[in-house]
């Protein structure tokens, strides 16, 4: 082969592998601008896959609060029956440290309140809420361990110590040579409980040998300890203290016992899936001005 043609093949060679090479680089440079764009166009819809929604009026809020926010109204949950000072109907209006707590979450939602007073008993009012038929409940209602596997429990906004209202005659009998405390410690008695509350878990939980006779009103657990159906019923010490404030000549067929290291904390529920209207509602009540106390609340009452 003369000089000449192994030169031209060389120089064929080299030109076949430069354009080989460019050919790779220009695809390399496509990759790399594609790779660049979709980057791009991801960084822009990251805002998109927020959790998040955006509201009418701009702000951009948790899933739970904007679905209260878009209806309007915040539903509230509450038994049918009046409890004051927490609830009750005063001159064709609902008033009390309930109805108070509960209008100051919904000002601070900014959406109108309605409360929603179908239920008979106070677990009904909680599983209202667990149904998601109602957004929330305010309706004095003490933390279980049943309510607890369906709903999430606010912290507390008041707590409320543990009573007895003991019926003399029965209690004496009972007794026997027995002091009270001792009697009380090892509680073998019959033991009257509102149905459907709360105070049904405390008393089996707290009295373990007593016998539990369930009640449907507060009114008639009073009368079954008057005329001495059951030895003691068990509520909270401002229902006692209250009833036999308001009915003073009770005491000479009941007395009362109170316990110092037994408290039933209340507080507001919420769906199991509301997470920040839960903390939102714990971050409200922590801020409240004013915190009551049941104390200041019975003193209100006089």
């Amino acid at each position: 082969m003369s000089r000449r043609r192994y030169l031209a093949l060389m120089l064929a060679v080299l030109c076949l592998g430069l354009s080989q090479y460019g050919a790779a680089w220009a695809q390399g440079g496509q990759k790399a601008r594609a790779a660049a764009a979709a980057s791009t166009s991801a960084s822009a819809a990251e805002p998109d896959r927020s959790p998040l929604v955006r509201v009418a009026d701009g702000r951009m809020l948790a899933p739970d609060i904007a679905r209260i926010v878009n209806h309007g109204e915040l539903v509230v949950s509450m038994l049918a029956t009046d409890n004051p000072p927490f609830f009750s109907v005063k001159n064709g209006d609902l008033v009390g440290t309930d109805i108070d707590l509960a209008k100051l979450i919904a000002t601070e939602l900014g959406v109108t309140l309605r409360f929603d007073r179908s239920y008979k008993t106070f677990d009904s009012v909680v599983e209202a809420v667990a149904l998601g038929k109602v957004d929330i409940a305010v309706s004095r209602l003490g933390r279980t361990l049943k309510r607890a596997q369906m709903v999430h429990f606010s912290i507390s906004y008041i707590k409320l110590g543990h009573a007895m209202l003991i019926n003399r005659m029965r209690f004496a009998q009972l007794a026997g040579d027995r002091s009270l405390p001792q009697v009380v410690r090892d509680y073998t008695g019959t033991l009257g409980v509102l149905a459907g509350s709360s105070w049904e878990e405390f008393g089996r939980r707290n009295f373990p040998k007593a016998k539990l006779v369930r009640y449907p009103t507060w009114p008639d657990l009073i009368e079954a300890a008057k005329k001495g159906e059951v030895t003691a019923v068990y509520r909270d010490e401002m229902e006692v203290v209250q009833l036999m404030r308001e009915e003073p000549g009770l005491a000479l067929t009941l007395r009362t016992v109170t316990f110092s290291d037994l408290e039933a904390p209340l507080s507001v529920v919420v769906g199991i899936r509301d997470l920040t209207l839960l903390s939102f509602v714990n971050e409200l009540i922590a801020q409240r001005a004013v915190q009551p106390t049941a104390d200041s609340v019975l003193k209100a009452l006089k």
